[in-house]
């Protein structure tokens, strides 16, 4: 399920531009609030959680030294998930307790529509909503990757199919994926106390469709709860 989700603010509004792990606490505290047991099955670590979440979407905003200014009186952003179940209990939850807290600022919730789904196809090409997190494991820490780097590709490749395997009890009939960049833009993101090494990307994927739409519904690459890897069909 897709969803996108409209917020009033105060303007103007100071948001600290690493905000998404504050979003994200906001969408695990709805889902608690609506089913707690589900929540506690987010929490579990090292697992997919299978959602997703864009950046804020701000149509007037200004920089003023580390911060946001946020300049408009709606603001938005889209949330996805593969499992329907997650989205609903989401929506529940914000409607039991619709403000959102981003430090000072307060989000109000305004409106919550349901967005259609594209069919996924064996070949598709998708820009991100929210930057792409790619990382390995080398000596007992995870170290990001850039698209510039050839594991980048196999490390995004192995996750959309630990998510499928995860998902549905099982291997795919094809693990057959490939991935072009077409642009990307490096980022860094902070959570909790940690930077993160990201990229905005347009890029073409041809391959396994149900693969495809696991990244798609629940997110490309890692820390996809977190608000990274949301993606739309262009």
């Amino acid at each position: 399920m897709r969803l996108k989700l409209s917020f009033r603010t105060l303007c103007p509004s100071v948001i600290d531009p690493n905000y998404s792990y504050q979003l994200a606490s906001a969408i695990y505290r709805a889902i608690e609030k609506a089913e707690p047991k589900l929540s506690m099955e987010l929490h579990l670590p090292n697992v997919p959680k299978f959602f997703t979440f864009s950046k804020l979407m701000i149509p007037k905003k200004r920089i003023e030294g580390d911060k946001i200014i946020a300049e408009s009186e709606e603001v938005h952003l889209f949330f996805s998930s593969i499992r329907n179940e997650i989205a609903h209990k989401l929506v529940v939850g914000l409607f039991m307790k619709p403000e959102i807290k981003l430090g000072s600022s307060k989000l109000l919730l305004s409106q919550v529509e349901i967005l259609e789904e594209k069919k996924i196809t064996d070949n598709e090409k998708f820009v991100t909503l929210s930057p792409i997190n790619v990382s390995k494991a080398e000596n007992g820490k995870a170290v990001d990757l850039y698209p510039t780097q050839r594991e980048f590709y196999e490390v995004l490749k192995q996750n959309l199919i630990k998510k499928y395997v995860l998902l549905h009890g099982k291997e795919p009939e094809s693990e057959e994926i490939e991935f072009k960049p077409i642009s990307f833009k490096p980022k860094r993101i902070k959570i909790k106390e940690t930077w993160h090494r990201c990229v905005e990307m347009v890029f073409e994927a041809k391959g396994n469709p149900e693969l495809l739409e696991i990244g798609y519904k629940a997110g490309f690459g890692a820390k996809n709860s977190m608000g990274f890897g949301m993606v739309k069909v262009v």
